[in-house]
């Protein structure tokens, strides 16, 4: 996520939405701060932590729980995990012209679509459960 970090002032406009452009846009705004000896710690480009409370230290404990916490979850939708064809197979069917495939192929490219489908459902699922661990009464005070 990128913040508003740009002055119009100095005549830089805000960043345009894609990778590249972001990029570029950024190091435009380096390339100038460097330029006129202004800090880059004076930029703002990273968002400070606004919270007056220094930040809790994990301890190996705490760790070892939400490492459990993970692999658990990890184990639950362990099937969803693997795709029901290897990507090199599926870009190699995806090649041929839709007239051409053979009716496995046409079967392996619905099989993963299906896959595909399962696991956009289950990621909010998965969020879920992360979230509610880490808002339980172990992490709050964190």
């Amino acid at each position: 996520m990128l913040f508003s970090f740009s002055n119009p002032a100095d005549g830089v406009s805000e960043p345009p939405g894609d990778f590249k452009s972001n990029y570029r846009h950024l190091k435009q705004i380096i390339n100038k701060a460097l330029k006129e000896g202004t800090p880059l710690e004076e930029l703002n480009l990273i968002p400070k932590n606004r919270s007056g409370k220094p930040q809790r230290q994990l301890s190996r404990d705490d760790l070892l729980k939400l490492l459990h916490v993970i692999r658990r979850i990890k184990t639950k939708y362990q099937r969803l995990l693997q795709s029901p064809v290897p990507k090199e197979l599926e870009r190699d069917i995806l090649v041929k012209d839709p007239a051409a495939r053979l009716p496995w192929e046409e079967e392996a490219l619905e099989k993963i679509e299906q896959w595909r489908k399962d696991l956009k459902s289950v990621q909010a699922q998965v969020r879920k459960e992360l979230n509610d661990h880490l808002t339980s009464q172990f992490f709050r005070d964190i």
